[in-house]
C-alpha cells in the first residue's frame, strides 16, 4: 500500500512534519535531551530484535533494559561494515520485520568497502523532514521554491531508493513542489538543457558536480541557471571549490554532511557558517585508535547512531571512516540549539575521475564493483580502489577473500563483468584494466582513498565539444 494513503505511515508523518523542523530552535535543553534519551532507548529495543546486534549484546552482556538515557550508549558494543558485511541479508533486520515493505540500499564504497542494508519509510521521510529544517534555517517557504537535486540514480544508491520509496509515493498534486531528481552523470548537454529547464531556486549535488557547472556558467552556457541557495553534499567542500562555485552563480554555498547510511542530513551548515548536527535525530560520538571517547573539541574517529527508522539499524556504527571534532550543545546565533561539527569532517576529500567527453564523477559515483558484485551474489571482493593513470586509462584494483576464492563466479568471469560494465560506463575511448592486488595502502589513521587520479579537472573540460 502506498504510504501515503496509509494511515499507519501517513498520519506519523504529517505530525513529524508539524514538530520535527523547528524543534531545535533553541528548544529547552531538558526537553531535547528527554526526546533523545527515549528515542534512543526505542532504537536499541528495536536492535535487539535484529539478529547481528541480538548477538553482539548478548556477547557483551548487555540488555535494552540497562540503557535508559543516551549516555548509556557506552554500554554497547560497537557495530562495523565488517559485522553488516557478514551478517547480509538476513541478519540485518528484525526477525519481525517484513522485507517487502522496505527498500534495499547500499553505501557508496567511498572507501572501497560496501555494505548493504534495508530503509523503510519512516527513515526516508526523515529526509525530507531534515530538508525542510535546512530551509527554515535560511527562512525559504518550499512551498514557494524549486527545489532539484541533481545525483546519482543507479540502482540502489540513497537518490535512487529516496526516489522509489518517498518521491514516487508522493500524491500528484505534491510532487511538483517537492525535490525533482537529475541524473548528474549522463550526458552533459542534457544535464545543462534540464537546469536551463527546470531554472530551480536551490539544487544540491556533489561538490565536483557543481565545479563542473560553475565552469559552464562561467562559459555562457546556463544563462538561465540562477539558483538562490547552492547545497553541496557526498564529499568534501573545500575553500577553493566553494569560493569557485559562489563567484560564478553569485550565490550562497552551504555543506552537508549526509550519508547513505544515515537515510539523510546528519550535519548542515547554517547561515552563520556553522556545522550543526541533528542531534535529535543522530547520536554522534567521537573515538581515538583505541575505541575510546575523546572529550569535546578534540578530533577523532566518527560512530554514528541513527535513532529513528526500522530496516537496518545503526547503532554504535563505526564504518564510516569519517573524522570530526565535535563542541556539545552550542547556542549558535541563527536560533539552532545543538552540537556543532568544528572545521568540517575529514576522510570525505576524494578524487574525482574526469572523462574525455568532460564528465565528472566523484569517488561515491563512480564506485559500481558493489552493484556488479551484488548482481554475480558473490562476496569475494573485500576491497577495490580505482587508479586513473590519465584521462584515457584506469585501472580497477580488487583485493580477495582467499576463503571465497574458489567459490560461485570465477574471477575471470568477475573481471571480464566489471571491466565490461565500466567500459559501458566511461565510454570506449577509456582502457579499462582490472586486476588484483594483494593489499591498498592507506596513511596512518586514514582509510584508503577509493580514486587516485593524475588527471586535472580541466582536461576533461577542454576537450568537451558543446
Amino acid at each position: 500500500m502506498n504510504p501515503f494513503i496509509n494511515p499507519m505511515t501517513c498520519l506519523p508523518f504529517l505530525k513529524n512534519y508539524i514538530i520535527e523542523p523547528n524543534r531545535l530552535i533553541k528548544n529547552d535543553k531538558k526537553r531535547i535531551k528527554k526526546y533523545r534519551d527515549k528515542a534512543f532507548k526505542r532504537i536499541v529495543k528495536y536492535a535487539y530484535t535484529v539478529p547481528i546486534y541480538h548477538k553482539k549484546y548478548k556477547n557483551a552482556g548487555v540488555h535494552p533494559d540497562d540503557i535508559n538515557v543516551i549516555d548509556d550508549a557506552h554500554k554497547l558494543p560497537f557495530i562495523t561494515k565488517k559485522d553488516l558485511m557478514k551478517s547480509y541479508p538476513i541478519g540485518i533486520t528484525s526477525t519481525n520485520y517484513k522485507k517487502r515493505s522496505e527498500l534495499l540500499a547500499s553505501t557508496s564504497g567511498s572507501t572501497g568497502k560496501p555494505i548493504f542494508f534495508y530503509v523503510d519509510f519512516s527513515a526516508l521521510s526523515k529526509a525530507v523532514l531534515l530538508q525542510l529544517r535546512l530551509f527554515h534555517s535560511f527562512n525559504i517557504d518550499w512551498k514557494k521554491t524549486k527545489y532539484v537535486s541533481v545525483g546519482n540514480l543507479s540502482e540502489a544508491t540513497a537518490d535512487r531508493v529516496f526516489k522509489e520509496g518517498f518521491l514516487d509515493k508522493l500524491p500528484d498534486f505534491l510532487s511538483k513542489n517537492l525535490v525533482s531528481n537529475i541524473n548528474a552523470f549522463g550526458n552533459i548537454k542534457h544535464l545543462i538543457n534540464e537546469l536551463n529547464s527546470h531554472r530551480p531556486d536551490i539544487i544540491m549535488s556533489y561538490p565536483a558536480t557543481f565545479q563542473q557547472l560553475a565552469y559552464f556558467k562561467k562559459k555562457n552556457y546556463l544563462d538561465n541557471l540562477n539558483p538562490k541557495l547552492i547545497i553541496a553534499s557526498g564529499s568534501c567542500l573545500d575553500d577553493y571549490a566553494r569560493e569557485y562555485i559562489e563567484s560564478a552563480f553569485d550565490c550562497k554555498v552551504i555543506d552537508m554532511y549526509s550519508s547513505a547510511e544515515a537515510a539523510s542530513c546528519i550535519a548542515f551548515e547554517c547561515k552563520k557558517e556553522n556545522m550543526h548536527v541533528n542531534c535529535d535525530l543522530f547520536h554522534l560520538e567521537v573515538v581515538d585508535e583505541n575505541m575510546d571517547n575523546v572529550e569535546s573539541g578534540k578530533k577523532g574517529h566518527i560512530v554514528m547512531s541513527r535513532i529513528f527508522g526500522k530496516g537496518t539499524p545503526f547503532v554504535r556504527y563505526t564504518g564510516m571512516e569519517d573524522w570530526i571534532s565535535i563542541e556539545r550543545n552550542q547556542n549558535c546565533d541563527c536560533g539552532l540549539y545543538t552540537d556543532i561539527i568544528k572545521n568540517g569532517v575529514e576522510g570525505r576529500a576524494s578524487t574525482n575521475i574526469i572523462l574525455p567527453d568532460g564528465r565528472v564523477f566523484p569517488a561515491s559515483s563512480f564506485a559500481i564493483v558493489p552493484m556488479i558484485l551484488k548482481e554475480l551474489n558473490t562476496y569475494k571482493v573485500i576491497q577495490f580502489q580505482i587508479v586513473q593513470k590519465n584521462i584515457n586509462n584506469i585501472e580497477i584494483h580488487l583485493v580477495i577473500d582467499e576463503d571465497l576464492r574458489d567459490e560461485g563466479p570465477s574471477l575471470d568471469l568477475i573481471f571480464k563483468k566489471i571491466r565490461e560494465t565500466y567500459l559501458l560506463k566511461a565510454g570506449q575511448n577509456v582502457n579499462i584494466t582490472v586486476k588484483e592486488v594483494k593489499k591498498i595502502k592507506s596513511l596512518p589513521g586514514k582509510p584508503s582513498p577509493l580514486i587516485i587520479s593524475k588527471v586535472k579537472i580541466e582536461d576533461g573540460e577542454r576537450v568537451l565539444d558543446l
